[in-house]
């Protein structure tokens, strides 16, 4: 579906995304980068978050306790598994390293536990910038982290979210690349977006009540590579953004929108992107959706035609001529079969 870009629609001065209208303050913010596994959190934070800090990500722990010796030998002691042994690009060598990790030894949070007390020892004046680099997939990690940050007096205020919104099909595909270096078995990638599409949806709703976590700002960044932004390189080489999808729904000191109140082209968007997300749908969010789904299959219908035709590139993860998933449902397989037997 090619839905209307928001800077069609929103004028979007800075390419960056800034945080209590300031680009890379010093000091005193905290972010909680939230999206599911394969979202492109990491793009994002690279590209188009405007603030740099202490980034808190368990992935990266991952990877580091593969190569602690104390630790290995004390995860092998302790439950019977050589963790040096585990294969990060094998889906259940990651969920099992996932579990001795985070809930068996709870090293994040103790990890954070470190961090947060050395500031507090060291005396300095000014708090450091901290990103939290999760999935959100439940309100209790934004419990975890905000109170956290209550506890060393960061400012309300200054506690925003980026929300990494990406198409499940594109993040399937994202995850299985080499690049990543680690493979996260499907059905959890699926529940992690699912599960942090529903907890942003309860932030969203809380109104008044979102005070008790933050006030700073909440922004959805779509991020499906060629559709939602545009990667430009400079003449120095270096890279940037030249045109992004993303949109505040909540600015610092300010009330969230609520559902009713964000444009519906972005919550067919989010309802689009993310598996079984229908509760951001409503009747009007439908309308749209299957408005863009009947223009998709007219331009689906002219591939390879002078007119109307349509650029597959390699992050397109449309199925091949002739094959049909096993997800789809049998009216739309008929559907498909039908416009194949035309293109013929």
């Amino acid at each position: 579906m090619r839905f209307k870009k928001f800077y069609e629609t929103y004028q979007v001065d800075e390419k960056l995304i800034t945080f209590a209208n300031k680009a890379y303050p010093k000091s005193g913010n905290l972010l909680i980068l939230a999206g599911g596994a394969g979202s492109g959190k990491g793009f994002i934070l690279k590209n188009l978050v405007g603030l740099e800090g202490k980034v808190f990500n368990v992935d990266d722990l991952k990877s580091t306790a593969l190569k602690a010796p104390k630790l290995i030998k004390r995860v092998e002691k302790e439950f019977g598994t050589d963790i040096s042994k585990l294969n990060l690009t094998k889906g259940d060598d990651v969920a099992k390293l996932h579990e001795l990790i985070g809930s068996e030894l709870n090293l994040p949070k103790k990890a954070q536990q470190v961090f947060f007390r050395s500031m507090f020892f060291s005396g300095a004046r000014e708090k450091p910038n901290i990103i939290f680099d999760v999935t959100l997939k439940d309100l209790q990690k934004l419990e975890n982290i905000t109170r956290l940050a209550r506890q060393y007096n960061y400012d309300p205020k200054n506690i925003h979210i980026v929300w990494v919104v990406n198409d499940i099909e594109v993040a399937k595909k994202q995850n299985l690349s080499p690049d990543r270096g680690r493979v996260v078995p499907v059905e959890i990638l699926v529940n992690t977006h699912r599960g942090a599409s529903q907890t942003m949806l309860d932030i969203v709703n809380m109104g008044k009540g979102l005070k008790r976590y933050m006030d700073g700002d909440i922004v959805f960044a779509f991020n499906k590579v060629n559709v939602d932004s545009e990667l430009e390189i400079g003449k120095s080489g270096g890279k940037y953004i030249k045109q992004a999808d993303y949109f505040y729904v909540k600015k610092s000191g300010q009330p969230a929108l609520s559902k009713g109140q964000i444009d519906k082209n972005i919550l067919a968007k989010i309802a689009n992107y993310v598996p079984n997300a229908q509760t951001w749908s409503t009747s009007e969010v439908k309308r749209i959706m299957k408005k863009e789904e009947q223009e998709s299959q007219m331009t689906t219908t002219s591939v390879g035609f002078k007119s109307g035709t349509t650029e597959i590139d390699d992050t397109d993860v449309r199925l091949p001529y002739g094959a049909y998933s096993k997800s789809m449902s049998p009216s739309a397989i008929d559907k498909l079969k039908k416009i194949d037997r035309r293109i013929k």
